[in-house]
């Protein structure tokens, strides 16, 4: 393992100790349909804006038409330019966070902001379209505050091709050059039509607000240095990627979000860390792929991929805690030569291989199940001899070839043998995306026995290699 990568290792076990379109998969005979929503965008849209008082502001509201400036800055550095439903803002402020307060409905207009200083932009119930480019433009390299304001509905739409202003960049209908911080809990709807949906060549970091993307050409949501959710919920439907950071990590330790993708769920080049949250994702590319560390000490996490589940390409996939279900075309879970390890938590991850768990770096219970011919829905349980239940399963996907299965509990018991059954019947309990807990199964067939001498037992052929 690299040096950056083990001093990354050390830090977050240190930080740990004291804290937390219609697209289908081919799967040889099986088809798995992944549908994409696309509403149609002229319906009628209410943005029920509210009436609010908010310090500093310059509200900004576009009605029939019209666009109504209140701007107390005016001659004070701050400059509010009109055309049409065109709005430029200019700040030269330097020691006030001014808040610009957007209202109202537009189908041809956007709003530019360009500043030296940091400040808040409120959405109150805004919806604007602009058929040359981005709807909010933000040519600052400043920290933009974003509020959604508490039962507020605000809509971003780009139409066509972008219309670009020379030596500018403009690369989603929600563009900033500088950081954007989104809060609040009002709703944002997003359509990417021609670029990435929400994109900062800074960071992206979320606290809370309702956060959906139903269209976007590329990515979902793109930042540059890094993105951070601790809240809220986020919702995307991307023809490229769900949420990548094209240079730094990804860090989630709360909040809800969904991906349907059709490139990679969660991409970044840094590392990726889970320490809490309610993660679902169904992408035609890889769910989770990062070119460093994956830790996952937190959370629910669902994987549903048309080609490799949870991939790092140069670093360490670590399980220290949470719940994690993967279900992937190919490898399931990929470390490239890497380590595995698992020391808590409850993972279930089914593929057509994987990389098996590192032996000397768990500190868990992990068995690897090598078989093949499943249908999608069919029952994977494994008892213990007294007949206690430590997995209920149903394999979310058909394996007509080769399957690999693993699966880590704190309930496999070490020096403890076990059967595997193939098929039966579930009943009661409650599942996450087919694996049940407080469920009884019966029937099946009996597949392989193990005994767990070992931290890690393989079963069958197991069509991969341990790194």
């Amino acid at each position: 393992m690299k040096t950056k990568d083990i001093i990354f290792m050390s830090m977050m076990l240190i930080m740990l100790s004291v804290v937390s379109c219609l697209k289908t998969i081919d799967d040889e005979e099986e088809e798995v349909e992944i549908k994409m929503l696309i509403p149609d965008e002229n319906e009628p849209f209410h943005t029920n804006t509210r009436d609010i008082a908010v310090p500093n502001a310059v509200s900004i509201a576009f009605s029939d038409g019209q666009t109504n400036v209140n701007n107390p800055f005016e001659g004070q550095g701050v400059t509010v330019s009109v055309n049409r439903q065109n709005v430029t803002i200019t700040s030269t402020i330097t020691d006030i966070e001014v808040n610009y307060v957007l209202s109202g409905n537009t189908n041809d207009g956007f709003v530019k902001i360009y500043g030296d200083y940091r400040f808040g932009l409120v959405l109150n119930g805004v919806s604007i379209k602009n058929p040359t480019g981005a709807a909010i433009n933000i040519q600052s390299g400043k920290r933009a505050s974003v509020t959604l304001v508490d039962n507020t509905f605000n809509r971003l739409i780009d139409v066509g091709i972008f219309q670009k202003t020379e030596g500018e960049d403009m690369k989603a209908t929600f563009f900033s050059e500088g950081q954007l911080i989104f809060d609040g809990t009002g709703n944002l709807l997003v359509y990417g039509n021609t670029e990435h949906a929400i994109r900062s060549d800074d960071y992206i970091r979320v606290n809370n607000g309702n956060i959906m993307v139903k269209n976007a050409i590329k990515d979902g949501i793109h930042s540059n240095d890094y993105f951070e959710m601790n809240g809220g919920n986020i919702n995307i439907y991307a023809q490229s990627d769900g949420v990548e950071c094209g240079k730094g990590y990804i860090t989630i330790n709360g909040g809800i979000i969904k991906i349907n993708a059709d490139g990679d769920g969660l991409k970044s080049v840094d590392n990726l860390a889970i320490l809490g949250g309610n993660i679902e994702i169904e992408s035609l590319g890889n769910g989770i792929s990062v070119v460093s560390n994956i830790i996952v000490t937190g959370g629910e996490i669902y994987c549903y991929s048309g080609k490799k589940g949870i991939v790092s390409e140069e670093g360490a996939i670590v399980v220290m805690g949470g719940l994690v279900v993967a279900s992937a075309k190919k490898n399931v879970f990929d470390c490239d030569q890497q380590m595995f390890s698992i020391t808590g938590g409850t993972a279930v991850g089914v593929g057509g291989a994987t990389i098996i768990p590192t032996s000397g770096e768990c500190r868990q219970r992990v068995v690897v199940w090598g078989t093949s011919k499943f249908t999608v829905g069919q029952l994977v349980s494994i008892k213990s001899a007294d007949n206690s239940e430590v997995l209920t399963f149903k394999v979310p996907k058909a394996y007509s070839g080769n399957m690999a299965l693993v699966f880590t509990s704190s309930a496999l018991q070490a020096n403890t043998s076990y059967t595997i059954y193939k098929g039966g019947n579930v009943t009661g309990g409650s599942d996450f995306h087919g694996l049940y807990s407080g469920a009884v199964s019966s029937g099946g067939t009996a597949e392989a026995t193990f005994t767990t001498s070992a931290m890690v037992t393989a079963v069958g052929d197991v069509n991969a290699q341990e790194q």
